[in-house]
């Protein structure tokens, strides 16, 4: 009878195959972390626009409000009943708070961030 061998795995044998491993998983990373920027930049475009609509309905039932919105903008978001979430709403997808302008009785809701990302990845959102 012949005698079977019992062949292990070699150390190069492991080493290749962990980094195969690795290569595959900086991968998925890399295709991950562009996906979760994209959500940040559509929750923030939509957020921007959801903003403005809430002040200019805010300024329109109260005219006053827009000689001082620019400071008081998140107390306005915070006691308007149609937001659920006032502190989700008050910060952009990367956490930041957005900044209010009133120019010539036009209110702009901005993000640095976004504004960043649109450069960065083009007008996608």
């Amino acid at each position: 009878m012949y005698k079977t061998k019992k062949r292990f795995l070699t150390l190069i044998e492991i080493m290749i195959v962990m980094f195969l491993i690795m290569m595959i998983l900086g991968v998925v990373a890399y295709n991950y972390r562009g996906a979760l920027d994209e959500g940040k930049a559509f929750k923030t475009k939509a957020d921007i626009e959801n903003l403005q609509n809430i002040l200019e309905f805010a300024v329109a039932q109260n005219p006053e409000l827009l000689d001082d919105i620019e400071a008081r903008w998140v107390d306005v978001v915070k006691k308007d009943q149609l937001v659920k979430n006032p502190a989700a709403l008050t910060k952009d997808g990367w956490g930041e708070q957005y900044q209010v302008e009133v120019d010539d009785g036009k209110i702009t809701v901005s993000s640095r961030k976004y504004e960043e990302y649109r450069k960065t990845h083009g007008t996608k959102f």
